[in-house]
């Protein structure tokens, strides 16, 4: 990955159905000058309230991240945050007319199609780097995620395990650049458990879900459409543990560093991801 800070080469927008509120928004990417980072704008309030990007933001990790300033609140970014970051962007303007990120397809396509057509730009500037030099771990009962020193450039590796439910064990390993993020990453589509469909009718959750964004594993193994509960077909035969990687990618961003190293998940998700996250800005 380019170690030179990036933007976009001019402003661009999509809109879509949030995938938890079931909401349609509207997004406007904005070239961002040197150094002023990541962030959202709230265009649909009175004080057009900014929301930095960053772990200081961070509100919530309940099946989807939140930012939050003050009362402002977006959610859902980390598809988006995870394109931005196999992009290499690292200062952009955001602005949204409600709260919740669109869900595209439940992956980081839709993003990542949208900037491409625009293309980045160097602004001249050196991107923040984090070297691992010792390891940084964070774990909860049988979940893990760290980060290792590794000679150079970035690896994610991660183990998705259910214990012998839903699916078999699925183990990935990516040397973290720009074409294999957007080849063999980015077009991996969100899933969910046949378990958590009656949690999410209980909150009034998953409006926004459709046959074609998300795909559901049950405890059989089978794997169907939400909606028609029809058979669904993978894009990759471990599309799963791609997404899990998608998501690690996007939360990770959240330090504002390109980090070098390797990181090592084990059944991680939002919380232990963000939590690493956390510890990384703290030291980078």
């Amino acid at each position: 990955m380019d170690s030179t800070q990036r933007t976009i080469g001019q402003e661009t927008e999509c809109s879509g159905i949030g995938m938890f509120r079931g909401e349609r928004t509207k997004l406007r990417f904005k070239p961002a000058p040197l150094n002023s980072g990541i962030y959202f704008v709230r265009v649909d309030l009175p004080s057009r309230p900014r929301i930095p990007a960053n772990v200081n933001s961070l509100s919530s990790n309940y099946k989807r991240i939140f930012l939050k300033n003050e009362e402002a609140e977006v959610e859902s970014v980390e598809h988006l945050m995870a394109a931005l970051a196999g992009l290499g962007i690292d200062n952009i303007e955001i602005e949204i007319n409600g709260r919740e990120i669109p869900a595209g397809d439940g992956s980081s396509k839709l993003f990542l199609e949208i900037l491409r057509k625009v293309g980045t730009v160097e602004l001249g500037g050196k991107k923040r780097i984090f070297t691992v030099k010792t390891p940084i771990m964070v774990s909860s009962e049988s979940a893990s995620v760290m980060a290792v020193p590794h000679d150079k450039g970035l690896i994610f590796s991660y183990t998705l395990d259910f214990n012998g439910a839903f699916i078999k064990k699925q183990t990935y390993d990516i040397e973290f650049t720009e074409e294999n993020f957007c080849r063999e990453i980015a077009p991996a589509r969100t899933f969910g458990l046949s378990t958590y469909i009656e949690e999410f009718k209980r909150l009034g959750l998953g409006k926004g879900i459709t046959d074609d964004n998300s795909v559901i594993v049950h405890e059989d193994g089978k794997m169907t459409k939400p909606i028609s509960m029809k058979s669904a077909e993978l894009r990759f035969p471990d599309e799963f543990v791609r997404h899990k990687i998608l998501d690690l990618v996007g939360d990770l961003y959240l330090a504002n560093v390109l980090i070098q190293g390797r990181i090592i998940a084990n059944r991680s998700g939002h919380s232990l991801n963000v939590q690493l996250a956390e510890k990384i800005a703290r030291v980078a």
